[in-house]
């Protein structure tokens, strides 16, 4: 009969005469998705409190957005969340109620909360016009932060795995015939030259807790086409998670570090993590999820625009928080 053996990360299957007739190398990637990061401020609001009055109050310390949870990110084998507003120092914003923008130097919060990647796709990336998206991409390529989204596919090599990322802005009236489709060929086309796909929409209703109908359609649609994760944001709240075809998708990873609000009344928000599981480079399984609940800031009377995982009580709150409103869902 047959002998497995493990060693060093390898599967070695030996005959009874001791002579080896198969060896797989066995690989596990962790990646970290967070929600919305918008570092900065909108045009018209007063400066006390904000996210750039709050980094004077810091002496300017790039460290202290992310300070309680880098050591998590660091951990992993890749960060990613949702770049919510540009990094440009253009005066020329468009007319909205939000017109969010941050110093290109935050680029350095990024850096060193060690985060790797952003999605673009949101509905404030643009909020500067085009001179905000280019501002924005420059720094992060000088920075070497990957981007995606807003047409930019983005291709990660982890240990010879390689990890595509794409980014959507899932509303409803993108849920036609030719937008569908061109996101179908996106996905299959990155599946080609890649060992995993993700895809990260901006979508839903802000505040809601439930996903709509043309999140969950979207959802099944990219994981149909070939994704295997599906990650949201945009309602500034946490949404359920659901299991499709053996696949998870979290609809809403809610606010991370969120200059858009100084004092929210839902806080919560969490740490998602996937573990990918890999035999000769070829995707075999993905781990149910970690969740590490967390809220957006130190301080429970305002937003510091600090998260901080949670303890005790609290993370016991927001994990049922989590799984009662992922009932609904197949899970």
């Amino acid at each position: 009969s047959n002998k497995i053996e493990e060693v060093n990360n390898q599967t070695i299957i030996k005959n009874s005469n001791d002579k080896i007739i198969n060896e797989i190398e066995n690989k596990s990637i962790k990646i970290s998705f967070a929600g919305d990061v918008t570092m900065g401020n909108y045009k018209g609001s007063s400066y006390y409190g904000t996210f750039d009055n709050e980094f004077e109050n810091q002496g300017q310390n790039y460290e202290y957005f992310f300070k309680n949870v880098k050591s998590i990110f660091e951990e992993d084998d890749l960060t990613i969340v949702n770049l919510e507003g540009p990094l440009t120092t253009s005066k020329n914003a468009k007319v909205k109620k939000f017109a969010f923008k941050g110093d290109p130097s935050y680029v350095n919060i990024l850096k060193l909360g060690d985060i790797e990647a952003v999605t673009l796709s949101n509905n404030h990336s643009e909020d500067y016009f085009d001179e905000g998206i280019k501002d924005t991409k420059f720094v992060l390529d000088e920075n070497s932060i990957n981007y995606f989204g807003l047409g930019e596919v983005s291709k990660i090599d982890l240990d010879g795995i390689k990890i595509g990322l794409l980014g959507y802005n899932g509303w409803p009236e993108n849920y036609n015939a030719e937008f569908i489709a061109k996101m179908e060929s996106d996905i299959k086309k990155l599946k080609n030259e890649t060992d995993v796909v993700i895809t990260y929409f901006h979508w839903g209703t802000e505040r809601k807790y439930y996903p709509d109908q043309v999140q969950i359609d979207f959802a099944y649609k990219a994981i149909d086409s070939g994704a295997d994760a599906v990650i949201g944001s945009h309602p500034h709240v946490i949404q359920g998670i659901e299991k499709y075809k053996d696949k998870y998708i979290a609809y809403s990873l809610g606010n991370f570090c969120f200059g858009g609000n100084k004092n929210p009344a839902d806080k919560d928000s969490l740490i998602y993590q996937l573990t990918f599981n890999f035999e000769n480079n070829k995707l075999v399984g993905i781990n149910e999820p970690n969740i590490i609940p967390c809220s957006i800031s130190s301080d429970q009377n305002r937003n510091n625009y600090q998260p901080t995982p949670t303890t005790g009580l609290e993370s016991e709150r927001i994990i049922n928080k989590l799984k009662d409103i992922s009932k609904s869902l197949n899970i």
